[in-house]
């Protein structure tokens, strides 16, 4: 069941605005009285002195009608045009406030920020931002993302299986995390349903070789053997990567909403999309772990840093699928992990996995 933390958060809001709205009301309609307060004393000024005038003998009594009738219309439409200019500026702030209701914009320009905090099929997503303009300010955002997917290898670059049993690595346990920064900006017209997505990650591949193997380097050479130091607990390699992704987006059932008289595609409605893309990154580091039971039941452990067998340059491609807030995808190293020092049946990459977290601001 999915837990939305910012429903209280919209309670408050249109709350807000509803209080707002009655605010409003309540100030146009006693401008309303004090207008017609005013203008039927100052009527009541001048209708006198031409009853003054009459008693006096100066005008006649057909002069005093005609020029309280006219003095009547006057004052009727001075009455209706102050009114109705009251009226119109009621209509647009009331317009206004019901987009800040619907689309958190900030009121008479003063920005204010927004938390969103979500736990459900998509995993935690999180939104720390100022409160946007329009829809397009959804759409053309910046976010912190992090996935989590399991990693294989395969014998070469065109293959896709992820499951393949002589990699001589654990499927399921062998496993790659990224944290990514990235902007999204929309392609073409606002109604366009192409995004295009790029930024910079931090990526951090861990393969854990199948018991009792471990990881070796001796006369600049890696390959896998049996350990025999003890009873093996865990033993894996992790690579750190740093990235440069790009990835093409494409909503297939585009939803839209309008803002000021236009169309704009709105993300924030569940749609279906789909993407391509791909990545190109560099090695900073490669390290040895292994934790293990000696002889006498004492738990040990080492590590050391990789010098050869592990290429500094990585580049692969990407294949996504979203639904709302879901997206599953599938990475392909093109490029070798291991180069030619390295002795193992299958080097390339292969990850199948799940973004768990967005931060947007």
């Amino acid at each position: 069941m999915k837990v939305k933390i910012l429903l209280l958060a919209m309670l408050s809001s249109f709350a807000t605005a509803q209080t707002t709205l009655d605010n409003q009301m309540k100030s146009y309609t006693e401008k309303v009285n004090s207008i017609v307060a005013t203008e039927k004393a100052n009527m009541k000024s001048e209708t006198d002195k031409i009853d003054e005038a009459f008693n006096s003998g100066k005008i006649t009594k057909a002069e005093q009608i005609a020029q309280k009738e006219a003095v009547s219309k006057k004052y009727e439409t001075l009455i209706n045009e102050k009114i109705e200019n009251e009226r119109n500026h009621l209509d647009e702030i009331t317009k206004e406030t019901v987009k800040e209701s619907i689309y958190e914009k900030p009121f008479n320009g003063k920005t204010a920020s927004q938390a969103e905090l979500s736990l459900g099929g998509n995993g935690l997503s999180l939104s720390i931002k100022k409160k946007d303009k329009s829809p397009k300010e959804y759409i053309n955002q910046s976010s912190l993302s992090v996935s989590y997917a399991f990693a294989n290898l395969t014998k070469d670059k065109g293959s896709f299986n992820p499951f393949e049993s002589d990699s001589e690595m654990r499927i399921g346990n062998s496993h790659s995390v990224e944290v990514q920064f990235r902007k999204d900006r929309q392609l073409g017209s606002f109604t366009s349903p192409w995004v295009l997505r790029y930024g910079l990650a931090y990526r951090t591949d861990t393969y854990m070789p199948k018991r009792p193997q471990v990881f070796v380097q001796e006369n600049s050479q890696l390959f896998l053997e049996d350990f025999e130091e003890g009873r093996l607990k865990r033993s894996k390699l992790r690579n750190v990567y740093l990235t440069l992704p790009i990835e093409f987006q494409l909503y297939l059932n585009p939803k839209y909403t309008e803002y000021d008289g236009k169309q704009y595609l709105d993300v924030r409605k569940k749609m279906w999309k789909v993407g391509v893309g791909a990545y190109a990154g560099v090695n900073t580091r490669s390290i040895v772990k292994v934790k293990y039971y000696n002889e006498n039941g004492n738990f040990k452990k080492y590590d050391y840093t990789l010098d050869d067998g592990v290429n500094a340059f990585l580049f692969g491609g990407k294949f996504s699928l979203g639904y709302g807030g879901v997206t599953l995808f599938i990475k392909k190293d093109f490029t070798p992990i291991f180069n030619d020092k390295t002795i193992l049946p299958n080097k390339n990459g292969i990850q199948i996995g799940i973004e768990i977290a967005n931060i947007d601001f």
